[in-house]
């Protein structure tokens, strides 16, 4: 028989919950909350969508607040042929939950509440100096509408201490030394996402036996070439400067130096660090062409317009207006227009304070051997509007993730073992007794 928690994610997997039409797997989770004998108080949310908050004292007594972040909503499966297990089914097998969200939030969700229904064991009548919600949101797959909402009518009720969400996660193989000693990534600042559609239309003669000199996508696809072999330079801020010089701890001799002071010997460091591109994406700006698209046209008809589509991220401190125009100047080609259609707030990293310390008591706790760095996330999500409003916010998916499971991200196979969801658990269980008991 299957652990209770593995259990309910397998249901929840079972909900499907694509951005924008997330209210049945919100209820179904609120209901969930309900039983475990916590206050939910359903929140703002659009038609379709479902924002929940599930405490353990009512808001309106006003304590401030632990909140634990998750968001409700998933990604599309894709290539339903390319899963070992239906994408949606919740499949209990190999010691492990299967499914969309098994990892992308849902497992995380799980874990966060099964710490919270241990920490309401301790919650006497008042007797506690916070309360502590489970706050689920829709829409942070797509447009990060669920935050939004939530801050927008709901923030002071909240009124949040600290927010625990999304972010970093446990790996090894990071330092060279040492390949196998596990690093747990604490999320205390991440990138700016900025989001752009490039749109080019020549007009030209239609038929693909006779290709004229200049047409749409030829003269896309060299602005591009253009583009994306231009290096972005490498920057160095606190945070990362932070997360090197922890890891140089676990290091020797030259290696060790060189990352205990990362400014110093930036120049000798470069050549490695470009080979590495998680590592590269957390220390320069990055483009991804996500999408070409032209009209549906018959092979041999030449397209008057081509769309691209870019997935830019962005550095703390970058400024997105002076980026686009070097975007248009590398591109060079005047009759590109660049559209915005998506940016996200830019916050200033969260301090390493009593929360993060607590946390990284929490880690150690579950996980024996275990080192603990502060990193900047490339990926956005809503940490940053909270941060924004002057609340500490960290991340961290509190497990070791194999290389299979990090590839199932936004990809076939997510999956979560049985033993990473009760590990997970436990950090949660350790961080609330943490915090509250002494």
């Amino acid at each position: 028989m299957a652990p209770e928690e593995a259990i309910l994610l397998s249901q929840y997997i079972q909900k499907k919950s694509l951005s924008g039409f997330e209210k049945e797997a919100g209820g179904f989770l609120a209901d969930i909350c309900r039983n475990k004998g916590l206050i939910v108080e359903e929140l703002q949310s659009p038609e379709n969508s479902y924002n929940f908050a599930a405490s353990l004292y009512p808001l309106s007594h006003n304590k401030p607040n632990i909140i634990f972040l998750n968001h409700i909503d998933v990604v599309p499966e894709g290539n339903a042929g390319s899963w070992l297990h239906e994408p949606f089914s919740g499949t209990i097998a190999d010691n492990s939950v299967w499914g969309r969200g098994a990892i992308d939030l849902k497992g995380v969700a799980i874990m966060q509440l099964m710490a919270i229904e241990k920490a309401k064991q301790w919650a006497g009548e008042e007797t506690l100096p916070y309360n502590v919600t489970l706050l689920c949101v829709s829409g942070e797959e797509m447009d990060n509408q669920g935050i939004k909402d939530v801050i927008e009518h709901s923030f002071k009720k909240l009124n949040p201490a600290v927010v625990f969400g999304e972010g970093g996660t446990g790996l090894s193989q990071i330092s060279g030394t040492y390949p196998e000693q596990p690093f747990y990534c604490i999320s205390v600042s991440e990138k700016k996402a900025l989001w752009l559609k490039l749109s080019l239309s020549i007009q030209t003669s239609g038929h693909g036996s006779v290709p004229p000199p200049l047409y749409a996508n030829k003269v896309m696809t060299q602005a591009l070439n253009r583009l994306l072999e231009r290096e972005q330079e490498i920057i160095f801020d606190e945070t990362t400067v932070a997360f090197f010089k922890t890891v140089g701890r676990y290091e020797k001799g030259i290696r060790k130096l060189v990352l205990k002071h990362p400014r110093l010997f930036k120049g000798l460091m470069k050549k490695a660090l470009r080979e590495d591109p998680i590592i590269l994406s957390i220390l320069t700006n990055t483009i991804t062409v996500t999408n070409i698209n032209n009209a549906q046209l018959s092979t041999n008809q030449i397209a008057p317009e081509i769309e691209v589509l870019l997935d830019c991220r962005l550095l703390p401190g970058t400024d997105p207006g002076k980026f686009i125009e070097d975007i248009r100047d590398m591109l060079d080609v005047e009759d590109i227009r660049i559209t915005v259609l998506k940016e996200t707030p830019s916050a200033p990293a969260s301090e390493r304070g009593n929360f993060y310390k607590q946390l990284q008591s929490a880690i150690e706790e579950v996980y024996d051997n275990s080192a603990v760095l502060p990193v900047l996330s490339p990926a956005h999500s809503d940490n940053n509007f909270l941060r924004r409003m002057g609340v500490p916010v960290y991340g961290l998916t509190p497990v070791q993730l194999t290389q299979a499971q990090l590839l199932s991200f936004h990809n076939s196979n997510e999956h979560i073992t049985l033993n990473q969801l009760q590990a997970g658990i436990k950090v949660y269980e350790n961080l609330l007794r943490n915090l509250l008991l002494n």
